[in-house]
This record gives C-alpha cells, sequence and structure tokens, in this order.
C-alpha cells in the first residue's frame, strides 16, 4: 500500500494500520482530493483514524505534510492518505472502515456515483466493516459542468432522480439509504472541503447529502 509521509510516497511497513488505528473507529474519505477534509477531521476527532484515499499524491501533498509535523505543531499522527483510487483498493483498506465519507467527487468518480457504476459502487462497499455508514455529499452544475466532466451529460439531481435511479442501484451494489436530502449553502460550505467550496462559490449549485448503511460487506482479508 503506498501513502504519502510528509513529502514522500512509500510503501507502507506491515501492521500501520492497526498500529494507528488503536482500536479507534476508521473513516475513508473516498476521493480525498488535497486531504482537507482527513486532515482538520483527525484534528477535531482524536478518538477515530481518518484516512484519505486519493490518486493524485501531488493534491495530496500540503496536508500530508501538515499532518506529519507533531501534534502541537498542528499535526495530526491520527490522520493516514493512501496514493490508490478506490477501482484499485489496497488489501489493508478492504472492510476496515466504520465510515465512509465521498465529499463532492469529480470526474470518474462523479460518473461512478451520479451513473452509478457498479464497479465503483462496489468498490465503496468493499471498504466497509460490519456497520459501516455512508454519506456522499454531491453538488454539480448538469450543464455548466458538463465539460469538465469529458462532455458526458450529467442528470438533473434532485430527489425524483435520487429515488428511481440511484437508490435502487445503490442498494444492488450493498448501499442501503437511509436518507437523502437537500443541504442548504451554510451546511453545504461547513464541509472542510476545499473543492467542495470552490464548487459552492464559483456558481449557484444545489447541494445532496445521501445517508446510509453499507449491508454487503467483503471478506477480512
Amino acid at each position: 500500500m503506498r501513502i504519502l509521509r510528509g513529502g514522500r510516497v512509500i510503501e507502507a511497513e506491515a501492521g500501520l494500520i492497526e498500529s494507528l488505528r488503536a482500536g479507534r473507529p476508521a473513516v475513508i474519505d473516498v476521493g480525498a482530493g488535497d486531504g482537507r477534509f482527513v486532515y482538520e477531521s483527525a484534528r477535531k476527532d482524536a478518538g477515530s483514524l481518518y484516512i484519505g484515499l486519493d490518486p493524485d499524491a501531488d493534491a495530496l501533498a500540503e496536508y500530508a505534510y501538515k499532518a506529519s509535523r507533531k501534534p502541537a505543531r498542528g499535526g495530526a499522527d491520527n490522520a493516514l492518505f493512501v496514493v490508490a483510487s478506490v477501482e484499485q483498493l489496497p488489501v489493508d483498506l478492504i472492510a476496515l472502515a466504520d465510515k465512509v465519507h465521498v465529499n463532492f467527487p469529480w470526474g470518474g468518480l462523479l460518473r461512478g456515483v451520479i451513473r452509478p457504476k457498479p464497479t465503483v459502487l462496489e468498490a465503496i462497499a468493499r471498504l466497509a466493516a460490519p456497520a459501516c455508514r455512508f454519506e456522499i455529499t454531491l453538488a454539480y452544475d448538469p450543464i455548466h459542468d458538463a465539460a469538465a466532466l469529458e462532455g458526458e451529460a450529467l442528470p438533473e439531481l434532485d430527489y425524483a432522480y435520487i429515488d428511481g435511479i440511484l437508490l435502487p442501484a445503490y442498494a444492488i451494489a450493498g448501499l442501503q439509504v437511509t436518507g437523502r436530502r437537500k443541504l442548504t449553502q451554510d451546511e453545504a460550505l461547513a464541509i472542510p472541503s476545499t473543492w467542495g467550496r470552490r464548487l459552492l462559490h464559483g456558481r449557484p449549485r444545489d447541494a445532496y447529502a445521501i445517508r446510509g448503511l453499507i449491508m454487503k460487506q467483503a471478506a477480512t482479508p
């Protein structure tokens, strides 16, 4: 498993996850972007291990470096940054998470959760330990953002689309939705995501949160 420690990508030593976890709940942020959500959440909640998963090591670099400092200097020893995509999960993360976040996904990850692709949804489900919760927060403009997503048409995001298209597909993959709602601007901006704030400040975009339980777990490796 490749991790970002300080400014370097290295192979994680055997047993690292369990050593860092030390019996605490594990929270995984899929498509972590610059890692801000993981870093700020870890600083606020020392009782959980926060793991950011993203294939772009350069994007993660700033907050990985901040996390590597001593806690008295702003570090977070309960934050870990894994350099990988959700489609190619490291074995160490399978069946690990007590909660999974997907915050303001973009590119292929957005397409995977909004035009629900079994490979992406099933990969998210593979992260889950028993009774794992998930939360997916979405915000995009179906017309304006199509160019940024390789020209692929995006559906209008509303309750009808969530209930009619996403919920059944999510359920097949093991993601049982228990709640979904439109967020206020303040609620969406309260999520510590650099990318999310850029989206929400750039132009009007409706934000929706989809929450639930992951009912289909992979076997523990």
